[in-house]
């Protein structure tokens, strides 16, 4: 692994240097460890010091979308149904990858649970072999928008149904995007209100009268 130290008046300037002279544009490839924030004087005068960082890289340019490709595609095969990727867009903080394959419902799953499954398993293994930090999100026929369509029409019926028995109403475990989505969806209601309870895996969203 090549490390470097860079230089510069602030932490971000050297940051910008020390990928200059690796020849690198996204810093989603290296590891940067802070010596020093720097010092400077005040209004321009008095003792300061730059700022001085050390950045960790491995000389080789790794590509997070073509990595995460691999990853999805290999662990598919693995499982025996036959996938290829009908879509990619990596972007600063997120790699969005579109499925296409015969086996859409088993890679889905129930309520999604085994696209879910992937989805965190491909985020590790793609974290740990680049580095990145960057969030990968799983899709296949539009799972993921027809699910929040479902979700958000599912919340607004229930919601009418506590406002009207005045009783809550405690939905099934979801995921931490799933329960946003209720929360957003019903933040605005005036008849009811939404907590999140309960702990890990499952973790619900009550939906209570005002």
């Amino acid at each position: 692994m090549k490390v470097i130290e860079v230089e510069g008046k602030t932490v971000d300037d050297a940051k910008k240097k020390g990928l200059i002279e690796l020849g690198i544009s996204d810093a989603s490839q290296v590891q940067i460890e802070v010596v020093d924030e720097g010092k400077s004087g005040i209004f321009g005068f008095g003792v300061s010091r730059p700022a001085k960082i050390r950045i960790y890289f491995s000389g080789v340019t790794m590509d997070v979308g073509d990595i995460t490709k691999d990853v999805v595609l290999s662990l598919l095969a693995k499982m025996g149904l036959d996938s290829k990727v009908k879509d990619l867009k990596e972007g600063e903080n997120k790699v969005y990858v579109e499925l296409d394959s015969k086996f859409s419902g088993l890679i889905i799953g129930k309520r999604g649970k085994t696209l879910e499954a992937l989805q965190f398993l491909v985020n590790l293994i793609v974290n740990h072999k680049t580095g990145s930090n960057k969030k990968i999100i799983l899709d296949i026929e539009e799972y993921r928008a027809k699910r929040e369509r479902a979700l958000r029409k599912m919340s607004k019926e229930i919601a009418a149904k506590v406002s009207k028995t005045g009783k809550p109403w405690v939905l099934e475990p979801m995921n931490p995007f799933e329960r946003r989505l209720i929360h957003l969806a019903l933040q605005n209601d005036s008849r009811v209100t939404t907590k999140s309870e309960g702990q890990g895996i499952y973790r619900k969203v009550k939906i209570s009268p005002k």
